[in-house]
């Protein structure tokens, strides 16, 4: 409850505008959680699914790939 105590306190000196501000922020942070979960769902979904072992090892297919190039001057 500290923290709430802390958020109105400091939110009584704030006009109109900076109070909107606030909301927008809020909403922000709950768009980035519902965001965060959504993705660990996935996550889930594909490993369940075995996504990984069906087309191998990311690691490995990224250094065969990716081969440093000589520069010439």
């Amino acid at each position: 409850m500290k923290n709430y105590a802390q958020i109105q306190q400091k939110i009584e000196v704030l006009n109109e505008i900076e109070l909107a501000e606030v909301i927008d922020f809020i909403d922000f942070l709950r768009q980035k959680k519902t965001q965060k979960q959504r993705r660990l769902e996935i996550f889930k979904t594909l490993q369940n699914a075995g996504v990984a072992e069906k087309y191998g090892d990311a690691l490995t297919w990224q250094k065969e790939t990716r081969q440093d190039n000589v520069l010439t001057r």
